[in-house]
C-alpha cells in the first residue's frame, strides 16, 4: 500500500484550519506542517490532529517554505494543501485508489475557490506527486512544483483526474484581501529582472488586478503574452490558458469589447477545445448587440469537446441558464446578408447614448461609422471597442458630416442617425425584410419622440448605388433624393 504525506505552510490559520485537517483524517498517513510564525492557536490544533510542526522563519519566499515541507515529508506520495482548502471526503477516498494504482509521478486535480457558498469555477493544479528529492517548488510567490516534475519526468508522467480541493482563501469575509494583496505585491516586486518570465507577470498581473488596478494588470498580462510568444511559440505554458482569460476580462471591465474579442478569436483558433473562450465571446458580443454572433459562439461553447485537463473551466452552466439564454438570442437574432445595410451615426458629443445607439443597430449593420468633427472629445477607442469606426470631418457642419461620412460607406444601403437616436430590435427585422425586397433607392423614415409626443418623416436612408458615390456634395446628393421624391415608410427611429 502506497503511503501519503499532507505537506502544508501555515501562519495564523485557526479559524480554517481544523476543516482543512478534518478532511485528511484516514487519508494522510502524516502531517507536515512548517509554521511561519502563528500567534493564534494554529500550532496547538495541528499538534491536536497528531501533526509534526517545524517553525520557519518567514523569508518572502513560499518555495522556500514548501520545500522545507517536502524534505521533512517521509511517505511515498506528498499531498499539498493550505489551511484555506478542503479536500472533500469522497475525493480523499479516490485518492488513496489512484496512488495505489498508478504508474504516474504526478496527479493534476480541480482547484474550486469558493466565495460566499458559490463557486466561481476552478483551475487545473498539480497538488500530489511521488517523494521524490527532484520534485521541489519554484518561485518566491505563486509557487509551482511542476515545472521540476516535468523537467525531471516528462509531462507525460502526469495523470489527470476529476479530484477537487475546495480553496476558500479569497473570500473576504474570512480573509483580508488588502493584506494579502500589498504582501503579495511585495514579494514579486522584489524578484530581479532575469527571473521574470512570462509566469512571473501573469502572478503580478493578477495581484494587480485584485488590486483593481486594470491598466497595471494589464501592461503585465500583456508583458506575460508576450514572453510566451517569444519563448513557446509552438507549446502551451501551463499558465497562459489563465492569461487570455484574465485578459479578456480585464478588457471587458474597461468596455474594451472589440479587443477582448479579438484576442479569445486569436486563441480559440490555436485551441479550439478551449470552450471558456467561447461563452466569454458570447457575453462581449451580448454587451454590443451582436445577437448573432453571441448566439454562434454560445453554440460553439455548448458543442465544444470538453478537455477537462488541459484548460481552466469557469463552470458557467453553474452561473447561467445555458437553455434560457439561447432561446433569447435566437429570438433576437437578425440573419442579415453581408454588406446590406452600413449605419452611419452623425453628431459630435459623447455620452452613453452613442454607445446605445451603436449597440441597437450591431445586429443588423455590416459596419457602423460615426462621423464626427475634429473638435469633437468622443473617446475613439471605446466606439471602436463597441465594434464601430470613427472618422474625423474638419468641419462642424452637419451636411459636410453627413456626405462624407455617406463616401465612407460600403454597405448596398446606408441609414442615417444622429445623436440620441436608436432602431427598436422589433423595428429592425421588418427594415431588413424591406431592404430585401424593394427597388426604390430613397427613403424617408419615421423619427418618433415619445417625450415630444411627435412622429415626423425626414429622409434617412439610401441605396449606395453608382449615382449616389459620384455626387459631389451634399446639396448634389438632396437634389437627387428630391428628385425621386422619396415614400416616408413606417420605420421608426427613436429619439432617446
Amino acid at each position: 500500500m502506497q503511503t501519503l504525506s499532507l505537506c502544508m505552510i501555515t501562519k495564523n490559520e485557526e479559524k480554517n484550519i481544523k476543516a482543512c485537517l478534518d478532511s485528511m483524517v484516514n487519508i494522510a498517513d502524516e502531517i507536515i506542517i512548517v509554521d511561519t510564525g502563528s500567534t493564534d492557536r494554529t500550532i496547538e490544533i495541528a499538534k491536536s490532529y497528531g501533526a509534526k510542526v517545524f517553525s520557519y522563519k518567514w523569508n518572502d519566499d513560499f518555495s522556500e517554505a514548501r520545500n522545507i515541507s517536502l524534505e521533512k515529508a517521509t511517505k511515498d506520495w506528498i499531498i499539498v494543501l493550505d489551511g484555506d482548502e478542503v479536500l472533500p471526503k469522497e475525493d480523499g477516498k479516490k485518492l488513496k485508489n489512484i496512488i495505489n494504482a498508478t504508474s504516474m509521478e504526478a496527479l493534476y486535480l480541480r482547484l474550486e475557490n469558493i466565495v460566499d457558498n458559490k463557486s466561481l469555477g476552478d483551475a487545473v493544479v498539480l497538488r500530489v506527486f511521488r517523494n521524490n528529492k527532484l520534485y521541489r517548488f519554484r518561485n518566491k510567490m505563486h509557487e509551482q512544483v511542476i515545472f521540476s516534475i516535468e523537467e525531471n519526468a516528462g509531462k507525460d508522467k502526469i495523470q489527470a483526474t476529476n479530484l477537487k480541493i475546495l480553496h476558500y482563501g479569497y473570500d473576504p469575509k474570512i480573509y483580508n484581501m488588502v493584506d494579502k494583496q500589498k504582501r503579495n505585491l511585495k514579494i514579486l516586486e522584489s524578484y530581479p529582472e532575469e527571473d521574470r518570465d512570462g509566469y512571473f507577470y501573469y502572478s503580478i498581473g493578477n495581484e494587480y488586478s485584485r488590486a483593481n488596478d486594470i491598466n497595471k494588470s494589464l501592461e503585465m498580462y500583456y508583458k506575460g503574452l508576450g514572453f510566451a510568444r517569444n519563448n513557446y511559440p509552438d507549446k502551451l505554458p501551463s499558465y497562459l490558458p489563465y492569461l487570455i482569460l484574465n485578459i479578456s476580462k480585464s478588457l471587458a471591465s474597461q468596455k474594451k469589447y472589440d479587443e477582448a474579442i479579438n484576442i479569445l478569436s486569436e486563441f480559440k483558433n490555436k485551441y479550439p477545445n478551449f470552450r471558456d473562450l467561447y461563452f466569454l465571446q458570447c457575453l462581449y458580443y451580448i454587451e454590443i448587440g451582436k445577437t448573432t454572433k453571441a448566439k454562434d459562439a454560445l453554440l460553439e461553447y455548448l458543442n465544444c469537446e470538453y478537455s477537462m485537463y488541459m484548460y481552466p473551466d469557469n463552470n458557467f452552466e453553474d452561473s447561467y441558464n445555458m437553455g434560457t439564454i439561447l432561446r433569447q438570442l435566437r429570438k433576437a437574432s437578425i440573419p442579415t446578408p453581408e454588406y446590406l445595410l452600413s449605419v452611419l451615426i452623425v453628431g459630435g458629443s459623447y455620452d452613453d447614448t452613442l454607445l446605445l445607439s451603436i449597440k441597437s443597430i450591431n445586429e443588423i449593420s455590416s459596419e457602423v461609422i460615426v462621423s464626427i468633427p475634429n473638435s469633437s472629445i468622443i473617446d475613439k477607442d471605446i466606439i471602436n471597442n463597441f465594434g464601430a469606426k470613427t472618422i474625423n470631418i474638419n468641419s462642424n457642419d452637419g451636411k459636410d458630416m453627413i456626405f462624407k461620412g455617406i463616401k465612407e460607406c460600403r454597405g448596398e444601403y446606408i441609414l442615417i442617425l444622429k445623436e440620441r437616436e436608436i432602431i427598436e430590435h422589433d423595428t429592425q427585422s421588418a427594415l431588413i425584410n424591406f431592404l430585401r425586397t424593394t427597388e426604390e433607392n430613397f427613403f424617408n423614415l419615421i423619427i418618433k419622440d415619445n417625450n415630444a409626443k411627435t412622429k415626423l418623416g425626414e429622409f434617412r436612408l439610401l441605396r449606395n448605388d453608382e449615382k449616389v458615390r459620384n455626387t459631389k456634395n451634399f446639396e448634389e446628393l438632396i437634389k437627387l433624393v428630391n428628385k425621386e421624391k422619396p415614400k416616408t415608410y413606417d420605420v421608426n427611429i427613436l429619439k432617446i
